[in-house]
This record gives structure tokens, C-alpha cells and sequence, in this order.
């Protein structure tokens, strides 16, 4: 991995910080850190930070199980840690540590800007004790807006990591047969974006067969797929701690007629939508927009799935939603969450795909049509 294009990404915190004379952020969690340091973390440690100075390199602070892999991965040279009451080991508390790191760099009376609500409680409260006479300020939308326009390197890694998710919509449509099962149909799959360069995936792909309604966060099992059923398949692969998100929705044979008069209708939409999502537009008179045109073809949306989110190293602004109002830049991305509902029919589309806002014309960083796709029955 090139971790030269970590730094610079921290470099683009740092600069800001001096710009704004705060003398240093804590960012604590995951796709924050991991922007400004391109390491992966192990969720269950829960203790890990980075510490990024407007005047010096970055801090890394890790549970000493991530610090002996960390001390031969990435840029960043000084790696603290600490350590749990384990096999008889005299613990230190990542608090503990914490302190004795921002002491070191004299910051009794500096500027330190955190991620509000994102940091820890207790971290909150402890530089509110251990440091009274420093000023602590929210900087969440710093790191947001820092975050949320990329530059090109970050774009480039981007469409590579959403052609994972296209090559892995392709073996749905070669290996979906009656009799599959979930699992097996994922694992095709994924062993698809591993060949082509997929590290992890954020949260696990996912497959519902035969569910009309069709919700996310339905992990795959051994239900098997049977003839004309609608189904829902979500990948999240991950490259250079950068991802994709693509949910879609499939019909393994004919749909029903009142399904594809739906489809048909949602097909029509998303052009319109596309052709809203450019510099200067608001995310939410788009987001209003959207529920009166459902409301206009005759389906209304009872607004219980967002429109759309940031993407990059995790989920970012901006969200479309009613209480948030953000304006579209040039190169941000979008994870535009295209939604239809028949409530009388109890169907449900759903089509997920990545793009970047332009000054010219919107980029599809998702190649796969933008519709309904039918496959036919072997």
C-alpha cells in the first residue's frame, strides 16, 4: 500500500488546523483514523486514536496487540499503547495514555478539537478534567468537510474498488440457478472482488431471497432460490481502507406486472435524479423533491430509508436528509440510495450506486445498468 497518500490526507487536517490555530485534533473513530493513517484496526480493541498535531507528524495510540503489527505497517513512526490485565501483564489504561501524550506535547492551555458525538465519553470527560485550562472545541465538521471532497488519487482508488462491486453483480447474474443457496451465491461473489483486489469488506455482504419488501442487514443463509423470486444483494468491499456500497435489486425470472410497472417508474426517476446532483444543489430540496416525485407517479414513501450518503473510508456527510441541508461541491461522492415502495402490493426497489459530483457532468462510478435486471431462469 502507497501510505505516502495517508500522509498527505493528514497533511490536509494539518494544514486546516493551523489555518484555524488548533493546535491538535483527536480522531477516535475508525474512517477517521484510517483516512489520516490508511491502517486497518480490529473493532474489538476498542481503544484506538490518532493524534494528529498541526505542527508535528501524526500519533498513533493502539492496543499493544495492534501496536508489535503497526510498528512494520504504515508512516506514522511514533505508535503508542496500551495494554489490558492480561496473562498477568500490569495494565495501563488507554486514558492513562492518552494524557501522558498530550503532556508530553504541553497542551495544558492548547487548542485540541475532537469529534463530537463520536468521541468516547469517558475521553471527553477526562481532557475536561486532566486539562481545565485548555480549550476544547468540536472539530466533526471539519473533519467531515476535509473528508468529503476528494482529490483525484482518492477518486481513482474509488472507481477501482466500484468495479469490485460490478465484477461481483456479473457472477449473480452467471451463477444464480434454482437451488442456491444465499451463502453459496456470495461466495462466488467474493471470491470475485478478491481476485481483484478486495481486503476486507466493512460489513458483510449481504443476499435476501424471495423478501417482496426487501430490507438491508439480512446476512446470508442457506435459504435457496427459487423461480420468479425478487431478491436483494448489498456489497461492501473495501481497497486502500477506501469502499463502495451497492445494493441492488434482482428479479430471477418474470416479474409480476404491478412489480414492473413500479420498476419502470423508479427507471424513469433516477435520470431526473442524476441531473440534480450538481455544484450548488441542496441535499435537501433534492431529498423533498424526490418524495414528491414518488408521491406524483402514485407511491408515496413514508421517508424510512435516506436518499443517499457520503462515501470514502466509511459513511460520510452529506446525508439527505430532512434535518441536514448541505451544499453539493464539486468532487464529492455519493452513495445515491435510490428507493421505490408499493404499499398496496407490498413491493419494494431498491438500487444503490456511487457518484461524483461535477462541474460538467455527473461520473457514474458504478458501470452496472441502473435499473432492473431480470435474470432468466436455468
Amino acid at each position: 500500500m502507497n501510505y505516502s497518500f495517508f500522509r498527505r490526507n493528514a497533511e490536509k487536517v494539518r494544514a486546516e488546523l493551523r489555518k484555524r490555530g488548533i493546535d491538535v485534533m483527536i480522531l477516535t473513530h475508525q474512517q477517521k483514523y484510517s483516512y489520516v493513517s490508511g491502517n486497518f484496526h480490529n473493532d474489538f480493541n476498542l481503544g484506538n486514536c490518532i493524534f494528529v498535531w498541526a505542527d508535528q507528524e501524526p500519533t498513533l495510540l493502539v492496543a499493544i496487540a495492534e501496536w508489535r503489527r503497526l510498528k512494520y505497517e504504515g508512516y506514522i513512526k511514533d505508535i503508542r499503547f496500551w495494554k489490558s490485565p492480561y496473562s498477568g501483564m500490569e495494565p495501563v489504561s488507554f486514558l492513562e495514555v492518552a494524557n501522558q501524550i498530550l503532556h508530553e506535547h504541553d497542551c495544558e492551555q492548547a487548542t485540541i478539537a475532537v469529534e463530537l458525538p463520536s468521541i468516547p465519553y469517558r475521553l471527553y470527560h477526562d481532557l475536561e478534567t486532566e486539562f481545565p485550562r485548555a480549550t476544547i472545541v468540536d472539530g466533526e465538521k471539519m473533519i467531515n468537510d476535509i473528508m468529503m471532497i476528494k482529490d483525484e488519487e482518492e477518486l481513482e482508488i474509488t472507481r477501482r474498488v466500484c468495479a469490485m462491486g460490478d465484477a461481483a453483480q456479473q457472477k449473480i447474474i452467471e451463477y444464480a440457478r434454482v437451488g442456491i443457496t444465499e451463502a453459496e451465491l456470495m461466495g462466488h461473489c467474493e471470491q470475485e472482488m478478491r481476485r481483484l483486489g478486495a481486503t476486507w469488506y466493512y460489513t458483510p455482504n449481504q443476499c435476501n431471497f424471495g423478501a417482496r419488501i426487501g430490507g438491508g442487514d439480512h446476512l446470508p443463509s442457506g435459504k435457496i432460490l427459487r423461480r420468479n423470486d425478487v431478491f436483494y444483494t448489498d456489497f461492501h468491499p473495501v481497497w486502500h481502507e477506501y469502499r463502495t456500497d451497492t445494493f441492488r435489486t434482482w428479479c430471477f425470472g418474470e416479474p409480476s406486472r404491478e412489480f414492473r410497472k413500479m420498476t419502470d417508474t423508479i427507471e424513469g426517476i433516477i435520470p431526473e435524479l442524476n441531473a440534480k446532483l450538481v455544484p450548488g444543489a441542496s441535499t435537501k430540496e433534492i431529498e423533498h423533491w424526490y418524495h414528491d416525485r414518488l408521491a406524483q407517479a402514485g407511491y408515496p414513501d413514508n421517508g424510512s430509508v435516506p436518499l443517499g450518503h457520503g462515501i470514502g473510508t466509511g459513511h460520510l456527510p452529506p446525508y439527505f436528509m430532512d434535518d441536514e441541508d448541505v451544499t453539493l461541491k464539486p468532487n464529492t461522492l455519493i452513495s445515491v440510495n435510490s428507493h421505490i415502495y408499493d404499499l398496496n402490493e407490498d413491493f419494494a426497489f431498491t438500487l444503490e450506486y456511487i457518484v461524483c459530483v461535477k462541474e460538467r457532468k455527473l461520473e457514474l462510478l458504478t458501470k452496472f445498468p441502473l435499473g432492473l435486471v431480470c435474470i432468466p431462469i436455468k
